[in-house]
């Protein structure tokens, strides 16, 4: 069966577009090896949690749970009921973050099977993990109407993202990763952008980014989008929002993994910089990192 292709917007330098019924080899052909962002429309149809996941289950399940959000700590269930009574004007903070893995690993069932497009994920194997612990790789966001994310940002260690939206609309804005000179990265947290609202953005505190060209776009319940490594996003919720977020990392990104974490270690060492380097190029080819049938990014 052909895959089904809808363009959602196109601001004639990149298009985004959702597609239906993809293989896993168009994907990694035109989007995970190609580093194109895309809708997918089915990728999470095998989940549980597409009909199981809601704000009334989180309240009704783990509403006694302490949850820290910017700062403040709440009882889960009292900050869900802060969410329905927010509005656009005067949301919720945000983001609501729930860690599945560490905090509810007893739901990682109801997102199994990982889908096939974040596979393969090298994220969690034992001889990544030194570099990837202070990765949140499964993670639950609850967001109110108006709850916009606090900075524009590329996922931490160069890793991919896949956010899945299952209840709610939920707004994305992305910018390709050669416009990054353009976007101020933090001198100390390079995949942090200095510019605190990319869409209402003081041009005489940033001239560069006048020279940014972002698109922004809606996803919705049951769609995930894919965010490739390096590509700057950020999002605010349209409504009461649900989002499960995975990282993945695989021969995709590896190479930018791997610098990501030698900059990271040369920070405190030079000589442990060196030794991580020979330490992770042999690592990569193990795991296979240069032994796809796909160009290497």
């Amino acid at each position: 069966m052909a895959t089904k292709i809808i363009e959602l917007v196109n601001n004639g330098t990149f298009s985004v577009e959702k597609k239906y019924g993809m293989t896993y080899d168009e994907f990694a052909k035109d989007h995970l090896f190609a580093g194109v962002p895309v809708v997918i429309g089915d990728a999470c149809d095998g989940w549980a949690a597409k009909d199981k996941f809601t704000p009334d289950f989180f309240k009704s399940e783990y509403g006694s749970r302490k949850v820290k959000v910017q700062d403040q700590e709440y009882r889960l269930d009292e900050f869900i009921e802060l969410m329905e009574r927010s509005t656009i004007d005067n949301p919720a903070p945000y983001p609501c973050k729930l860690q599945i893995d560490r905090e509810y690993p007893e739901l990682l069932p109801d997102i199994s099977p990982r889908f096939k497009f974040a596979m393969p994920d090298w994220s969690h194997n034992t001889l990544i993990k030194p570099f990837t612990a202070g990765a949140d790789t499964y993670e639950i966001f609850l967001g109110s109407p108006g709850g916009q994310f606090p900075y524009v940002h590329y996922d931490y260690m160069g890793l991919h993202a896949f956010i899945t939206q299952l209840y709610g609309n939920k707004e994305f804005t992305v910018i390709p990763p050669d416009q990054t000179p353009y976007v101020y990265p933090k001198e100390n947290n390079t995949w942090v952008s200095e510019v605190p609202d990319i869409k209402n953005v003081d041009l005489e505190k940033y001239p560069l980014c006048a020279n940014i060209t972002p698109v922004t776009f809606t996803v919705g319940p049951g769609e995930t989008l894919f965010i490739p490594n390096g590509w700057w996003h950020t999002a605010h919720s349209l409504t009461i929002t649900l989002s499960v977020a995975q990282d993945s990392l695989n021969a995709s990104n590896w190479k930018r993994f791997k610098n990501e974490a030698n900059t990271a270690v040369a920070k405190r060492s030079s000589i442990i910089a060196k030794m991580s380097n020979i330490y992770l190029s042999v690592v990569g080819s193990i795991l296979g990192a240069n032994k796809s049938k796909y160009k290497n990014s």
